[in-house]
Protein backbone atom coordinates (compact mmCIF):
# COMPACT_ATOMS: atom_id res chain seq x y z
CA UNK A 1 0.00 0.00 0.00
CA UNK A 2 1.24 3.58 -0.91
CA UNK A 3 1.67 6.63 0.79
CA UNK A 4 -0.82 9.34 -0.88
CA UNK A 5 0.49 12.14 1.09
CA UNK A 6 3.53 12.61 3.26
CA UNK A 7 4.29 15.92 5.25
CA UNK A 8 4.40 17.08 9.14
CA UNK A 9 2.82 18.51 11.93
CA UNK A 10 5.26 21.20 13.80
CA UNK A 11 4.17 22.95 16.92
CA UNK A 12 7.62 25.19 18.04
CA UNK A 13 10.52 22.53 19.23
CA UNK A 14 7.94 19.50 18.59
CA UNK A 15 7.70 18.19 15.10
CA UNK A 16 5.34 14.96 13.94
CA UNK A 17 5.76 13.14 11.01
CA UNK A 18 2.61 12.45 9.51
CA UNK A 19 1.99 10.05 6.64
CA UNK A 20 -2.00 9.20 5.05
CA UNK A 21 -2.91 5.97 3.51
CA UNK A 22 -5.84 5.19 0.97
CA UNK A 23 -7.75 2.33 1.77
CA UNK A 24 -11.15 0.67 0.82
CA UNK A 25 -12.93 -1.87 2.42
CA UNK A 26 -15.92 -3.89 0.51
CA UNK A 27 -18.81 -3.41 3.13
CA UNK A 28 -21.31 -4.74 1.60
CA UNK A 29 -24.07 -7.22 3.40
CA UNK A 30 -25.45 -10.13 0.95
CA UNK A 31 -28.27 -12.32 2.58
CA UNK A 32 -29.83 -15.75 0.57
CA UNK A 33 -32.97 -16.79 1.24
CA UNK A 34 -32.95 -20.10 2.16
CA UNK A 35 -35.72 -23.37 2.16
CA UNK A 36 -36.66 -24.03 5.69
CA UNK A 37 -36.88 -27.74 5.85
CA UNK A 38 -33.62 -28.21 3.23
CA UNK A 39 -31.82 -25.24 4.03
CA UNK A 40 -30.93 -24.78 0.07
CA UNK A 41 -30.88 -21.46 -1.50
CA UNK A 42 -33.94 -20.60 -3.11
CA UNK A 43 -33.69 -19.79 -7.03
CA UNK A 44 -36.60 -17.68 -9.04
CA UNK A 45 -37.61 -18.58 -12.49
CA UNK A 46 -38.42 -16.09 -15.29
CA UNK A 47 -41.34 -17.34 -16.45
CA UNK A 48 -44.44 -16.01 -18.87
CA UNK A 49 -47.48 -16.80 -17.66
CA UNK A 50 -49.38 -16.66 -21.23
CA UNK A 51 -46.52 -18.39 -22.89
CA UNK A 52 -46.66 -20.89 -20.25
CA UNK A 53 -43.12 -21.82 -20.32
CA UNK A 54 -39.48 -20.16 -18.53
CA UNK A 55 -37.84 -17.17 -20.25
CA UNK A 56 -33.98 -16.53 -20.82
CA UNK A 57 -32.08 -13.45 -19.77
CA UNK A 58 -31.37 -12.81 -23.54
CA UNK A 59 -34.85 -13.24 -24.39
CA UNK A 60 -36.34 -10.43 -22.16
CA UNK A 61 -37.06 -6.59 -23.17
CA UNK A 62 -37.65 -3.25 -21.68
Amino acid sequence: MGVSHKGAISLGLLYIPVALYTTTRDNDIRFNQLCKDTKERVKYKKYCPSCNKEVKTEEIIK
